[in-house]
């Protein structure tokens, strides 16, 4: 039984943990794509976050786009994430293995984030192209996309530079997440 409540607790931290990390680092990705304010997802992005972030943004002000109250904020909660986890699957972690674990995660998020967004637009684009998503979606993905966008050219009026933008972010995470996370392991638990 007691192996049960540890296994339903690890998956109810990682679950709010990750779900409520998600939303930060879309707040950031729209606050550095400058998507307009009073967007419906960015309005319901900025009221799940505001309460924590505005105290923040007193003290750490947005530079050349980036939220760094956001950014702080993730990377301490992801802190505080790895930290409860340890504590009840393996123990007392390093503080240095908790931020680099907490780094590696959050550009992990970063990644996904991109790639669900990169999907979603692909997928909405054949299905609703004139969703006000869409309009959103481009903003925020367009830092990744125009690059692949530039280097592949249209076939029979379809873009397929999602494809590759798709598996180049999903290398990024085996390439450079993977590592990250596995150097962070070892020195939390070493």
């Amino acid at each position: 039984m007691a192996n049960t409540m540890n296994a339903a607790s690890l998956f109810l931290i990682n679950t709010l943990f990750d779900l409520y990390l998600f939303v930060l680092v879309l707040r950031i990705l729209l606050v550095y794509s400058g998507v307009n304010y009073f967007d419906p997802i960015t309005q319901f992005v900025v009221k799940l976050t505001d309460f924590i972030v505005k105290p923040l943004r007193r003290l750490l002000p947005t530079v050349r786009g980036f939220e760094l109250a956001s950014i702080i904020l993730v990377l301490v909660l992801q802190m505080i994430k790895f930290l409860l986890v340890s504590l009840l699957s393996m123990g007392m972690p390093g503080i240095l293995g908790l931020l680099i674990l907490a780094i590696g995660d959050s550009i992990k998020i970063v990644l996904l984030t991109f790639f669900y967004a990169i999907l979603l637009q692909a997928i909405l684009s054949w299905a609703q192209p004139y969703s006000p998503v869409t309009r959103t979606l481009y903003q925020v993905t367009s830092p990744i996309m125009r690059p692949f966008q530039r280097l592949i050219p249209l076939i029979n009026g379809i873009d397929i530079s999602p494809i590759p933008a798709l598996i180049v972010l999903q290398l990024l995470i085996i390439l450079l997440v993977n590592p990250i996370m596995s150097l962070g392991l070892g020195i939390a638990f070493g």
